[in-house]
């Protein structure tokens, strides 16, 4: 008989919860404690499933175990664990299953994005360019990514043309559509200045998680309409510190003005366009959003933000290799 208790109907996990997936364990951080669980590979995909369920909430024991059958049995002892570690707190099931329009679910997103921004760790790339131990090679990494997302964009924007609209929301989608035309020759005018010719960039390839991340917004543009509204949240956003951040390593690795300039001036125009707004005035024409398509954003949201924290590691592990290729050009 077991003695396994879980005391919550809805579990879910505080903000500040956080994890770091390894290949026979996750470690499991929340503030100053952590701990860890080994995981067979056979149950690593439905345990780390598991785990980025309970971050969102709202589910009950049962229909975790449903959701995830090979590892029913140990659902109970690994919630009970968690609790007794303080992790848990109980979802706000009600609220989760309420409709609202979609004006409301723009606050509640915007609610849910910080409070997932608080379950990852500080950002490795900003704590870097802080401390001064940010290469110049990073530097330049970052603009070499930024220029795939920047050149691909009205490629993944374009889908969501083909989707019927009322005519405001079109648009306002033909409108930003326009908007974001040529700002890759702004970063590529940064790459050029320091010695990457126009035929390199002709043959770029983005490294794995950029493309995730751009594949993901076209995703979105094409199959679901309100993820993609959703998403260009986390595209738009505007991040003042980061920036400046990014000007003064620049300054302090000897990089060309030329080099951080048209990076600043892309920033500057997304800021005066309004672009961080897009998803507010998108979602404010929608007027009526179901509990199921909610959860299924927020689903989407979260899968982002993880692909967009992976990607940064992966910049600063990728570009801090003299091995490698830079840039990364294939014929």
């Amino acid at each position: 008989m077991s003695l396994t208790k879980v005391f919550f109907q809805h579990p879910q996990f505080k903000d500040q919860v956080f994890f770091q997936f390894q290949e026979t364990e996750i470690e499991i951080h929340y503030r100053h404690q952590a701990c860890s669980i080994s995981v067979p590979s056979e149950d690593h995909e439905s345990t780390v499933q598991l785990l980025r369920i309970l971050q969102i909430g709202g589910f009950s024991l049962e229909q975790l175990g449903q959701a995830y059958p090979g590892i029913q049995e140990d659902i109970p002892e690994l919630l009970a664990e968690f609790s007794r570690r303080g992790f848990l707190v109980e979802s706000e099931t009600e609220k989760n299953a309420m409709g609202m329009t979609g004006a409301q679910f723009y606050r509640e997103l915007y609610r849910f994005i910080n409070i997932l921004k608080r379950q990852f760790p500080p950002s490795l790339y900003s704590q870097k360019m802080a401390d001064g131990t940010i290469t110049k090679e990073q530097l330049i990494g970052y603009a070499l990514e930024s220029y795939h997302v920047t050149h691909l964009c009205p490629r993944l924007l374009a889908p969501s043309l083909a989707n019927y609209e009322l005519s405001k929301t079109q648009k306002l989608l033909q409108e930003f559509f326009v908007s974001e035309l040529h700002h890759d020759r702004l970063i590529s005018n940064s790459l050029i200045s320091v010695g990457i010719t126009p035929d390199q960039l002709e043959t770029m390839q983005p490294l794995p998680m950029t493309f995730a991340v751009c594949s993901s917004l076209g995703v979105f543009a094409s199959q679901h309409p309100l993820s993609f509204k959703a998403a260009l949240l986390l595209f738009e956003e505007d991040d003042k510190s980061f920036h400046e951040l990014f000007t003064k390593a620049c300054q302090a690795k000897d990089l060309p003005t030329n080099f951080y300039k048209p990076i600043q001036l892309h920033a500057g125009i997304n800021e005066e366009g309004g672009h961080e707004e897009i998803t507010r005035v998108l979602l404010a024409e929608i007027p009526y959003v179901s509990p199921e398509e909610q959860l299924l954003v927020k689903k989407n949201l979260r899968i982002l933000m993880e692909s967009m924290v992976l990607r940064t590691h992966e910049i600063l592990d990728y570009y801090q290799d003299s091995n490698h290729i830079i840039p990364r050009c294939f014929n």
